[in-house]
C-alpha cells in the first residue's frame, strides 16, 4: 500500500578470546520501524478507513562458546522489544519483549566416533494483552549420531522438546497489532535419519 515504509539499521561484531583462540563470542543488535498501512472497519460503520501503524522493534542477540575439538559448547541469549502506537481510537498501545537464553553442547567421542548434542533454552514473552501470549516455555532438544562405512553411512536419531512444553497452537502479533493464531502438527517428536555419502567420478576422456 502506497505510504508504507520499512527501515532498520545493524551492527554484528565477532572475536575471538586467547592465544589458542577456543573461546568466541559474537554479538549482533538491531533496530527495525515499520509504518504500516491497512484498510479496517469498525462495527456499526459502511466505511473502511486507513489504519496506520507504527512500529519500532529494538533486538539484541549474543552468544560465547567453547570449541576444542570434538567438543563445543555454547551459551546464547536473544531479546527483541517492540513497541507499537496505532491512529485508531481502539487501539491498544503495545510495549512487549520476547527473551530466549539457553546452553548447547556437542562432543564426539574418541574411536566410536559416536556424536552426542543437546541443547535447552527458555523462550518467554511479557508485557502482550493475552495471557495465551505471556508464556516461558523450556525447550530441551537432544541428539544422537553414529558413522559407518567410514562414513559413508550416517545413522541419526533426534528428539525434539523432550518435556512437552509446546504446544501445537503458536500466537503472534502482524504488523497491524492484530493477533493471529498458527497451528503446527507436530510440537514434539523423536525421529530417526539414516544418510548415505556416495560420489561418482566423471570418466576421464
Amino acid at each position: 500500500m502506497s505510504g508504507a515504509y520499512i527501515a532498520n539499521a545493524k551492527f554484528q561484531i565477532s572475536n575471538a578470546i586467547g592465544e589458542k583462540r577456543f573461546w568466541t563470542w559474537q554479538n549482533i543488535a538491531d533496530a527495525n520501524y515499520h509504518h504500516s498501512l491497512d484498510h479496517s472497519m469498525l462495527a456499526g460503520e459502511t466505511e473502511s478507513h486507513v489504519n496506520a501503524v507504527n512500529t519500532l522493534t529494538l533486538h539484541d542477540g549474543a552468544y560465547i562458546q567453547y570449541n576444542k575439538g570434538t567438543l563445543n559448547i555454547r551459551a546464547t541469549g536473544d531479546i527483541r522489544w517492540r513497541h507499537s502506537e496505532g491512529k485508531m481510537y481502539d487501539f491498544e498501545t503495545l510495549n512487549a519483549t520476547d527473551f530466549q537464553y539457553g546452553l548447547s553442547a556437542r562432543y564426539t567421542l574418541p574411536r566410536l566416533n559416536t556424536t552426542l548434542s543437546a541443547d535447552g533454552n527458555m523462550y518467554s514473552r511479557r508485557g502482550y494483552g493475552s495471557a495465551e501470549l505471556n508464556t516461558d516455555d523450556f525447550v530441551l532438544n537432544a541428539s544422537v549420531s553414529q558413522p559407518f562405512f567410514k562414513g559413508k553411512l550416517i545413522a541419526r536419531i533426534e528428539a525434539f522438546d523432550l518435556l512437552h512444553q509446546l504446544s501445537n497452537t503458536q500466537y503472534s502479533v502482524n504488523a497491524q497489532g492484530r493477533t493471529e493464531t498458527w497451528y503446527r502438527s507436530l510440537p514434539h517428536y523423536v525421529m530417526a535419519h539414516l544418510v548415505y555419502h556416495w560420489n561418482k567420478n566423471p570418466k576421464k576422456k
